[in-house]
């Protein structure tokens, strides 16, 4: 639904919305999700806890909503801007546009993300995955990627390499530019699916 087919009342409720995901990323960013009670960040968004229990069934939901809006920028922001001369290009730039996301939500924020409960990262069929998986696929179509793999192996073998990746950047407390060294190692990795 386009923002302008919104009714004033829908658009009141994604804006309430909003504010107690905005709400709970800054409290989860300073003082670390487990530190945080819902009526916490009912308290900083200015709603009440009914209100919060109209938009997230539970404070994990607040991380499910995390992965939806990454999506949601993948389609909105990434899609548009990754032209580029070749598919392993594409690929870098992809990951670099990955790493921009991670470092925004916040180290705090994204080492509550990885843990062996949270099933979202291998969710099939997520926005940012198909987008990936297109660009693989034009890539072998050009003869620019290798076809010794499908574009859904590829796809998990580079989604795997990124995870590690920011896993590896929470676990050091974010103190080293992720956007940097996720360029800089898939600059390394990419080209082995040259064909």
């Amino acid at each position: 639904m386009e923002e302008q087919n919104l009714t004033s009342r829908q658009l009141q409720a994604a804006a309430t919305k909003n504010k107690i995901y905005q709400a709970s990323i800054e409290l989860m960013e300073k003082e670390g999700y487990d530190n945080i009670k819902i009526e916490d960040i009912c308290k900083k968004a200015e709603v009440s806890i009914g209100s919060f229990y109209n938009y997230f069934k539970s404070k994990n939901d607040i991380l499910v909503e995390i992965f939806k809006r990454a999506d949601d920028y993948f389609k909105n922001e990434v899609l548009h801007n990754l032209k580029c001369d070749n598919s392993i290009n594409e690929i870098i730039m992809f990951f670099v546009y990955y790493a921009k996301y991670d470092e925004y939500v916040g180290v705090d924020t994204m080492k509550q993300l990885y843990g062996p409960n949270n099933k979202m990262f291998i969710t099939k069929g997520r926005y940012m995955q198909e987008v990936l998986k297109n660009i693989i696929l034009k890539g072998q179509e050009k003869g620019q990627i290798s076809t010794d793999m499908t574009a859904d192996e590829i796809n998990n073998y580079l989604f795997v390499a990124a995870r590690g990746i920011a896993y590896d950047w929470c676990i050091h407390d974010g103190t080293y530019d992720l956007k940097k060294f996720m360029e800089k190692y898939l600059e390394r990795l990419v080209p082995i699916f040259k064909p």
